[in-house]
């Protein structure tokens, strides 16, 4: 029995000679998990099967059919950190030396090969994909770290702001509330009884103010629930299933009449959830408000949940909705947890419904995805531990954050008043 290789990441040689396949498997399948094929076409769908698993691939140039550099341009724009080695024969010099001054190749070899001198190369071009993967997951870690700061500074400036506009505008807003009550009345004294010279103006003048105070309040009340960053004591027991089936109820006519399809797939195994109560029906009530507010007619919805265990060996509920909406060009994904992105751009949403599932969710302990869907589409994909004393280390980032950046609002609030 071989000892296990001793790096994680694999190594393709593709040739057209057996014997070379045969003799290479033999030279390092005690050090690299190797794969072979002796033809361009086969060695391409090993690396679509294995992705970012294969580290170095070494092809030999003169093949039937696709050529070497061929393939190496294709697996290239497939992975583009997979090192990358040439292997020619010395009539191919100018190919191999072109290959390399076009960034094809990492390295090119000649054959006959070298047994000595390909370990050295194979060991060298692991250890620089190594490295490149390594900066490549510190750079995403970095991007991730400076997107939750970000979101928490906004959760953060969101809630003072809220605080705010709550404090000096709902004061104004009953006073302008109850001019526009008394209005009608007032104006029936002033002409002693007898009917306006245009009642149909003064009736919608008055329904039309009377809706923008209640838009004006109900964006209020937005604003403050979205910002809430309070952690959430979970201790009420709901079956997502059940929930689920609840809400699409409340909704039903919501989607009949626009004919979206609306389908869930929840696993039987997933155990009925611990979760605060009010806020996680909330959450759900603004994704699929969130659904009826962008889709259009003939959309789909498909939510699926299943029982999973994440890296450290924690049980969690992963949660997937996907659905079919379209985009905007320049939408990204992102953004939709930004304040005040939609999007559908109807003047109706007020952009705050995604952000109140982001900062309910990482309040759970649990952490929320979005995902662009070609060729159009959404992804969200929601975690939560199934154990309530245990959390994401993003929702406890978020959490941390959160309440540091509130301070720090605060303490600017102090020092501008």
């Amino acid at each position: 029995m071989n000892p296990s290789p001793q790096s994680s990441y694999h190594v393709l040689y593709v040739d057209d000679e057996d014997k070379a396949l045969h003799y290479f498997r033999q030279m390092f399948e005690d050090e690299f998990v190797i794969h072979t094929a002796n033809n361009a076409a086969d060695g391409y769908r090993i690396l679509e099967a294995y992705g970012s698993q294969i580290g170095v691939l070494l092809t030999d140039q003169r093949m039937p059919g696709e050529s070497g550099v061929e393939l190496m341009d294709r697996a290239r724009k497939l992975h583009p950190n997979l090192v990358r080695i040439l292997v020619t024969a010395f009539t191919d010099y100018q190919t191999a030396v072109r290959a390399v001054n076009e960034g094809r190749a990492y390295r090119y070899l000649h054959k006959p090969l070298d047994p000595e001198q390909l370990a050295t190369v194979l060991r060298q071009g692991m250890e620089y994909y190594h490295t490149l993967q390594e900066r490549e997951n510190l750079l995403t870690q970095n991007a991730e770290h400076i997107r939750s700061t970000l979101m928490a500074d906004r959760v953060a400036g969101m809630g003072i702001m809220a605080e705010g506009l709550n404090h000096h505008l709902r004061n104004a807003l009953t006073v302008v509330r109850a001019f526009i009550d008394l209005a009608p009345m007032k104006l029936m004294e002033e002409i002693e009884g007898r009917p306006p010279r245009d009642p149909n103006f003064w009736v919608e003048t008055q329904h039309q103010a009377q809706a923008q105070i209640e838009r004006i309040q109900t964006l209020l009340n937005h604003l403050a629930h979205a910002s809430h960053s309070r952690k959430l004591v979970r201790e009420d027991t709901i079956d997502l299933s059940v929930l689920l089936e609840e809400m699409l109820g409340t909704y039903l006519a919501h989607f009949q009449e626009r004919n979206i399809r609306v389908e869930f797939d929840i696993s039987p195994d997933l155990p009925p959830l611990l979760v605060h109560g009010e806020r996680f029906r909330q959450l759900w009530r603004l994704i699929l408000i969130e659904e009826i507010t962008h889709l259009q007619t003939g959309d789909r919805v498909l939510i699926r949940a299943t029982r999973e265990k994440d890296p450290t060996g924690q049980d969690q509920a992963v949660m997937v909705l996907s659905d079919n909406g379209a985009w905007g060009a320049q939408d990204r994904a992102a953004n939709l947890f930004d304040p005040f992105f939609t999007r559908s751009r109807k003047p109706d949403d007020f952009g705050v419904n995604m952000m109140a599932c982001y900062v309910t969710l990482h309040l759970h302990g649990g952490s929320i995805e979005a995902k662009r869907l070609e060729p159009q589409g959404l992804e969200l994909t929601m975690r939560l531990p199934l154990d309530p004393t245990q959390s994401t280390q993003e929702a406890d980032d978020f959490f941390l954050r959160a309440t540091q950046h509130e301070q720090r609002w605060q303490k600017r609030e102090e020092l501008a008043a």
